[in-house]
């Protein structure tokens, strides 16, 4: 079962801390794969803990409905669930347009900087096609702009609970050029900076839309991905 360590256990970080953290990213940056089978064993093995903190870890995964039990029998990561895709984009949606109406009143020129450097970042991932670095950005992007309204906290609220919408982002940016999405972010941004939330509220929502709209492709390219999450029918 392959995964990817992405950061070395931290300093003041619990064996469950860190279990949870580490599998967490690798399912949403599908390095675990929907439907994939999850071996405890392994994840013991590469990460040196032992298998209690991994199974409490997975238990949290379970609530949040990433990881599915069934006791005696398997444990997989959930398949990508359409329901809770568009539940995702729901909640993300109206909270992220409410925090643009307020951005769009005006931020720091701090808080503008970090959007607009953030963007160049973005340009430079785009050209490299390097697929895991834009969708970190584009996600920051994001984060910044709920920080720049004091809204940083709702920003992890909104994230925790959305997790099937942020998978299909990134399956989807497996399929579909990164540039769109820049240029999207480049329109939100410039029509923030220039108070017009009429037209920077358009395309935000085309920009958030953009998983829904496509979501036929992605099953047609990866039809074994999508299923029934067995926690939403508990």
């Amino acid at each position: 079962m392959p995964f990817t360590i992405y950061d070395e256990r931290l300093q003041d970080e619990t064996a469950k801390q860190y279990a949870y953290r580490t599998l967490r990213r690798n399912i949403l940056l599908l390095d675990m794969l929907p439907g994939e089978v999850v071996v405890e064993k392994d994840i013991c093995t590469r990460l040196k803990v032992s298998r209690t903190p991994v199974r409490e870890a997975l238990l949290e995964l379970s609530r949040e409905r990433l990881i599915d039990i069934v006791p005696q029998r398997s444990t997989q990561v959930t398949l990508l669930d359409e329901q809770l895709v568009e539940q995702g984009r729901f909640l993300r949606e109206n909270i992220e347009i409410a925090v643009l109406e307020l951005a769009c009143k005006g931020v720091s020129p701090t808080a503008l900087e970090a959007l607009k450097a953030n963007l160049v970042e973005q340009e430079k991932l785009a050209e490299s096609q390097d697929i895991i670095g834009f969708f970190m950005k584009d996600s920051e992007f994001h984060r910044l702009l709920f920080a720049a309204v004091d809204k940083d906290t709702v920003y992890e609220a909104v994230s925790l609970f959305i997790p099937h919408f942020t998978r299909e982002r990134m399956l989807r940016l497996q399929m579909f050029d990164a540039v769109e999405l820049l240029h999207d972010h480049k329109h939100i941004t410039e029509h923030m900076e220039n108070h017009d939330f009429k037209t920077a509220r358009l395309y935000m929502k085309r920009h958030l839309d953009r998983v829904i709209c496509d979501q036929k492709i992605l099953k047609e390219a990866y039809p074994t991905y999508f299923g029934y999450s067995l926690s939403r029918m508990k």
